[in-house]
């Protein structure tokens, strides 16, 4: 059984290419680790928030120095790290619109990315911490 997280990201609902691609991927995994849970998260319904200055520097503030203010604030990444941390498999679509990613999107990998959680530093620069998991990415154009 594998823990599957499907992100989605797509601003067309169903007639969204990206997430007929990511539900046919999660189709396929579900077929080759029956049973396995599935997670959605529909990141621009409602809209993923982008990080203000506020939740950006309680990034970088010990857990036990975080006031009632700062544990609200930095909350949503909190879950959206664990989301991350616990998934097996991540199915991430992604529709490129303007030649970009949409940007909710790019506000999740904004959260996500945590230095001292899912990366550090090493001799040679940046090293990811999230490590073991299968991710496939739904892109469409």
């Amino acid at each position: 059984m594998k823990r599957i997280l499907h992100l989605k990201s797509s601003i067309q609902g169903k007639d969204s290419y990206s997430i007929k691609l990511g539900n046919a991927i999660v189709e396929r995994i579900h077929e080759k680790y029956p049973g396995s849970v599935l997670e959605e998260l529909n990141l621009v319904e409602p809209e993923m928030p982008h990080l203000n200055p506020n939740v950006l520097r309680t990034f970088f503030v010990p857990d036990d120095q975080l006031s009632t203010e700062d544990k609200v604030a930095i909350s949503l990444s909190d879950r959206l790290v664990k989301q991350l941390l616990s998934a097996d498999i991540i199915v991430i679509g992604a529709p490129l619109i303007n030649f970009t990613i949409h940007s909710a999107l790019k506000a999740w990998i904004d959260h996500v990315t945590r230095a001292g959680i899912t990366f550090g530093y090493g001799e040679t620069g940046p090293v990811g911490k999230v490590a073991g998991k299968k991710v496939y990415i739904a892109m469409s154009s």
